[in-house]
C-alpha cells in the first residue's frame, strides 16, 4: 500500500519504481500467495524493474532488484550477470551483496554465498535477516555449531531491538531437530509459541519434534492445535 502510493505520488522515479519491483518480488513468496498470483507479481515486478531501468540506468539499486527477480524466475545466468554489474557498479550497497549471495545459494555455491552474506552483514549489522540466511546455508552443510552460532547473534539482536520475531527460535529448532537434539529443539519451539501462540505451523513444528523424540502424548495435542485449532486454554 505504501509503495502503491509513492508511484501515485512520483510515478516516473526511478528509486519508487525499483522498491516497488522489490516489494512485488517479496510478495510472491509462495507461503503467502498461490502459484498462479506469485507468478502475476513477479511478472509485475520485472516490469517495473526494467522501467526503473529505463528512466535512470545508473539505478544500481533497480539493477540488483531486477537480478533478484530473475533468481524467482530461474533464470539463473542472467541474474548472476547483472548482480555482478551491480556490485562492480556499488559495493557501499547491503542489497546488492544480500542478492549476490541469493544468487550463489540458488546456484549451489555456498562458500561464495557466506562470503557475499558477511558484506552485507558488515554494511547492516543489525539486520536480523542476514544471520538468519547465512545460518540456513551452515545447516545445509551440516555445520550445525555454526548455523547455530547465527541463529543465536540474530535471537539476541532481536531482543536487544525489541523486535518480536519467533524466526531466529525456529530456526535453532530445526537446527537441533537435524541433529537429533530434540529436547533442545522443543524448548525453542515454546519460545517461538510465546510469540506467536495462533500460528498454526508452529504447533506442527512442534507436534513434529515431539513425535521424532517419541513423545506422542506431547504430540497428540500440539498437532491438534495445528490442524484443528485450539482453545486459549489447551494451547
Amino acid at each position: 500500500e505504501s509503495i502503491d502510493k509513492a508511484k501515485e505520488l512520483a510515478p516516473g522515479n526511478s528509486m519508487v519504481l525499483a522498491i516497488r519491483a522489490l516489494v512485488l518480488g517479496w510478495n510472491a513468496n509462495p507461503f503467502l500467495v498461490d502459484e498462479e498470483t506469485a507468478e502475476d507479481f513477479l511478472n509485475k515486478a520485472e516490469a517495473e524493474a526494467l522501467m526503473a531501468l529505463q528512466i535512470d540506468n545508473t539505478n544500481t539499486l533497480a539493477l540488483a532488484y531486477y537480478a533478484e527477480i530473475l533468481v524467482e524466475q530461474t533464470k539463473w545466468n542472467q541474474a548472476l550477470q547483472y548482480i555482478q554489474q551491480a556490485v562492480e557498479r556499488d559495493p557501499t550497497l547491503m542489497d546488492v551483496h544480500r542478492i549476490m549471495a541469493f544468487t550463489y545459494e540458488t546456484l549451489g555455491e555456498y562458500n561464495l554465498s557466506i562470503q557475499s552474506y558477511k558484506k552485507a552483514i558488515e554494511i547492516m549489522p543489525n539486520f536480523t535477516y542476514l544471520y538468519i540466511a547465512v545460518g540456513r546455508i551452515f545447516r545445509h552443510l551440516q555445520l550445525y555449531d555454526q548455523a547455530l552460532e547465527n541463529f543465536a547473534r540474530a535471537a539476541n539482536l532481536n531482543q536487544q531491538l525489541g523486535i518480536i520475531d519467533p524466526t531466529p527460535y525456529l530456526a535453532i529448532a530445526n537446527t537441533y531437530a537435524q541433529d537429533g537434539e530434540f529436547f533442545a529443539a522443543a524448548l525453542n519451539v515454546h519460545q517461538a509459541l510465546k510469540f506467536t501462540p495462533t500460528i498454526p505451523s508452529v504447533y506442527g513444528q512442534l507436534g513434529v519434534i515431539y513425535h521424532k523424540s517419541r513423545n506422542y502424548e506431547g504430540a497428540i495435542p500440539a498437532l491438534q492445535c495445528a490442524v484443528d485449532g485450539c482453545s486459549p486454554e489447551i494451547s
